[in-house]
């Protein structure tokens, strides 16, 4: 046991003993796995803070108060403020009085304020403290650093948001509230909610009432939808920007696809970037606009393009940003928000959360503000081709400190998700797996520019030590270029762990891509089940645990079972070959663009109202697959292709990624003369389907009445590999053949048709040109001669 040390004897005055904390918290910043520095640190707090408690009455006038807040900044900005109160600091806390002012200010010097369960109200607290007190208890930890802070925190922030929503609805003219409103609204960040297992619901309706009375949003007008009758649906998507970064790679495959005969797209900006991955965005949408920079006109902007839907592509559930101050307004008849948000928004204008069925539980609904709208499987797809860079460097064992023969465990789980909780489990796994090593590469920048990176190996060291696996862990630090580098980092891992609660899905797709097998934890919300979802997809859901334990024993038997790594790293690979719904990005338009219409025209016909009471979760519905699909190829059999894409629409929503619709849909629009989308489909099918000669034909039809006459002849040639004596296939060469001047270069084909189809008045008029094209080309060569 470590004996704090005495308080510095220079720190005999207020003053002095102010000083004496902040220049102990420089210490403890620069220094977070120095245990006698943070002892240090923690005496000279419990001496300011009992010296604050013996302040007169008078002194609310003087100095001391400003000093107070000045050094709970600075131990915030220390990170002091994010770590658990030692027993000497909750017994000080024990011994206070709630309701003395000086006990209050001298509390905050302590400890967070989820750390005393004794910590006064709002409304006992004088007016002329809220706004230092306001600062105390909305502090958001940038990380935690003790088992069950996550759940503590939650609570606490519960009660705050409750406190002061009820002041702020009571009193929006007291300046004492509007100052502990700033101070909610500049430092309110709801991230470390995120580590909580339990609805976070409440907490969001709070605070989107807070943000209102911040931002001074009114009643809002409605904007009433109008039926479609037939029209292309009218669609925004709004993000700060369409760069590289995860928000875009997720929100780009809802749109990308969307057919052009039913959606206009409209994309809105905060601002521009200029980028590769910017620019072939803009080719996939109908406009884009970048918004002006007051709030008033982005909303006027919004407004005017007469929008039927408006979709939110940018987390509106952490931070404050101008997304969400966006998203406080009514500005469509249906507004959205993707998966981008990780929770409920709790904002009165959204509608709808798409979600997927695979990531929600059965009560799901009950723990969302707006009407839940499920699409097949994963809630995610992602595109990271477009802007896709080669890697600037490879990886090895040797290179990353790791005997060949060591079990190495990797995992690119953000640094906010490797909780106290993540690296109790994955310590005890290290000891389970003799001479393992743990490599981890948790300071992503989609998640913060500036990470405590001392600190997190400070801490989990300490858990390691405490586990006996010292020297296990290895910590990637570096600013690598593009994922593809992170994607080989990873390489060299025999084990991918996720993490939980809050799990992973686009750092998961990296090791998955490198057919890495990974272990998931499935719990009871969204943001825990992510992962799962990916996995099912896959067929793996051997990989998925239901709890802690089941995740270390998994995880364990994995590590001492090479085979099964190696066959589970093959049938990885397998599957992310196959198109799964998660890099699918014509199936998750299809599912994403089916669920905006069957929102929208409920909307019209039930009323808002209705529309958000309901707790059904909205879904689009087709009939039984084999049903649908008899009836389909027979009205284009027949040549009713119009009828046939009438039924088939809903069922591209409704079974995303399914080959023989796909085929189905691929014909009807090739005869409706829209081969360009037509093609597309067909695409998709010939990779999940057996090979099929006649498949490979009518992909080779639709891609040449789409003007792909390169690829066209591929298609031809797969087919005529296939089966060398399909008639089709050797027309539509002699059609590509003619297009291009070419009959004389098809003569062993024709020939070919000519033994086996003879009679085929087709293959004879063929024939014929090409005999004619062979004897001009004979001519001309003669001539030239």
């Amino acid at each position: 046991m470590m004996l704090a040390p005495e308080v510095s004897s220079s720190a005999s005055t207020l003053e002095g003993l102010a000083s004496d904390v902040l220049s102990r918290s420089e210490a403890h910043f620069a220094q977070p796995s120095d245990l006698a520095a943070w002892a240090a640190l923690g005496a000279a707090r419990r001496a300011y803070a009992k010296a604050l408690t013996a302040l007169p009455s008078s002194a609310k006038e003087g100095p001391e108060c400003a000093r107070v807040d000045a050094v709970v900044e600075k131990l915030i900005q220390a990170q002091a403020m994010d770590c658990a109160a030692e027993p000497e600091d909750a017994a000080f806390l024990a011994s206070l009085n709630p309701r003395s002012w000086t006990h209050q200010m001298a509390s905050r010097v302590v400890a967070p304020a989820w750390e005393w369960s004794a910590a006064p109200a709002l409304d006992d607290v004088p007016s002329w403290q809220w706004s230092g007190f306001a600062r105390w208890i909305f502090h958001s930890p940038q990380a935690f650093s003790a088992v069950g802070q996550a759940e503590k925190y939650a609570g606490h922030h519960l009660r705050r948001l409750g406190e002061l929503e009820r002041w702020a609805t009571a009193n929006k003219g007291s300046a004492a509230v509007r100052s502990a409103l700033e101070i909610y609204f500049r430092h309110g960040n709801c991230i470390p909610l995120y580590f909580s297992e339990s609805s976070l619901k409440k907490h969001y309706e709070l605070r989107a009432r807070l943000l209102a009375i911040v931002a001074g949003v009114e009643r809002q007008v409605d904007v009433p939808p109008f039926p479609r009758d037939g029209r292309r649906l009218r669609v925004g998507f709004v993000n700060r920007h369409f760069g590289s970064q995860t928000e875009t790679y997720t929100t780009l495959p809802t749109f990308e696809n969307l057919d052009k005969d039913r959606f206009d797209v409209l994309l809105f900006a905060v601002k521009e970037n200029g980028s590769e991955l910017e620019a072939y965005i803009k080719g996939r949408a109908t406009e884009f606009n970048v918004l002006p920079e007051e709030l008033s006109a982005q909303v006027q902007t919004l407004l005017a393009a007469n929008l039927d839907v408006v979709v939110y592509g940018t987390n509106v559930t952490a931070v404050p940003n101008e997304i969400l101050m966006l998203a406080l307004h009514r500005v469509a008849p249906l507004q959205v928000v993707n998966n981008s948000s990780c929770t409920t928004t709790g904002l009165p204008e959204i509608d709808l959360y798409i979600s997927g069925t695979a990531t929600e539980c059965a009560d799901a609904p009950e723990h969302f503000t707006e009407r839940l709208g499920l699409i097949p499987g994963p809630a995610h797809a992602f595109n990271y081709q477009i802007d896709r860079q080669e890697p600037t460097q490879a990886f090895t064992r040797e290179s990353v400190g790791v005997a060949e023969d060591a079990v190495l465990f990797v995992s690119a789980a953000n640094f906010y998700k490797v909780t106290p909780e993540m690296q109790q489990v994955w310590a005890r796994i290290l000891a389970a797996v003799p001479g393992s090593k743990l490599l981890v590469h948790p300071f992503n920048p989609n998640w913060s520019s500036d990470y405590p990176i001392k600190r997190f190996c400070a801490e989990f060291d300490r858990v390691l030590a405490a586990h006996g696996v010292q020297g296990a862990l290895i910590v990637s630090s570096a600013k690598f270029p593009s994922r593809t580098d992170v994607k080989e980092l990873l390489r060299v891992g025999d084990l991918y762990l996720d993490s939980f609660p809050f799990g992973g899905v686009n750092s998961l797709v990296d090791p998955l891509e490198c057919g890495v097998p990974s272990v998931v934890w499935e719990g009871k919300t969204f943001r825990s089940r992510m992962g799962a979802a990916l996995l099912r997809e896959l067929g793996l859901p051997e990989l998925i645990a239901s709890d802690a334990k089941g995740y270390e024993e998994l995880v364990v038997a994995l590590a001492r079972d090479p085979q099964r790594r190696k066959q589970l790293s093959e049938r990885i690979a397998a599957q992310m070959d196959r198109s799964p719904l998660f890099l699918n990005s014509l199936a998750h338009s299809d599912a994403f663009g089916g669920l905006l219409e069957a929102a929208f025209d409920e909307l019209v016909a039930v009323g808002r109202d209705a529309f958000r009471k309901s707790k059904t979760p909205l879904r689009v519905t087709a009939p039984k697959l084999d049903e649908l699909l008899d009836e389909a190829k027979t009205s284009v059999d027949i040549g009713m292709a119009g009828q046939a894409w009438d039924r088939l629409q809903p069922a591209l929503a409704a079974y995303p990624g399914n080959a023989s619709v796909y085929r189905l849909a691929g014909r009807a629009l090739t005869s409706l003369g829209r081969p360009d989308r037509g093609s597309l489909y067909l695409l998709e099918a010939i990779q999940h389907l057996d090979p099929d000669p006649t498949l490979w034909c009518e992909l080779a039809e639709s891609l040449l009445h789409s003007g792909q006459l390169k690829h066209a002849v591929e298609a031809v040639q797969a087919c005529l590999q296939l089966d060398g004596r399909n008639v089709e296939a050797i027309l539509l060469l002699g059609e590509v053949a003619d297009r291009t001047g070419q009959l004389d270069q098809i003569v062993d084909a024709v020939t070919i048709a000519q033994s086996f189809a003879p009679s085929d008045p087709r293959v004879a008029a063929l024939a014929v040109k090409v005999h004619q094209a062979t004897a001009n080309a004979a001519s001309s060569d003669s001539s030239a001669s």
